[in-house]
């Protein structure tokens, strides 16, 4: 398995950003969801879930980190 360049720096790309904000609303699904039941639906998580996952799909899209040597 081959790591991408100055994989130390990863946490600066913006696609492992938007990873790290899927996961954490995936936590806040399973402890305050149930909590906020009466105020905010599935539906609403969802929605914010699926957006998150269609902009971590474009960021992987964009070019980060240092230009590639030729």
């Amino acid at each position: 398995m081959r790591l991408i360049d100055d994989c130390r720096r990863c946490h600066t790309f913006y696609s492992v950003q938007l990873a790290a904000l899927i996961a954490l609303f995936g936590f806040l699904q399973a402890t305050v969801l149930p909590m906020w039941q009466a105020q905010l639906s599935p539906l609403t998580y969802a929605s914010l879930n699926s957006a998150l996952a269609v902009l971590l799909f474009f960021a992987r899209l964009i070019k980060q980190g240092p230009e590639a040597q030729q």
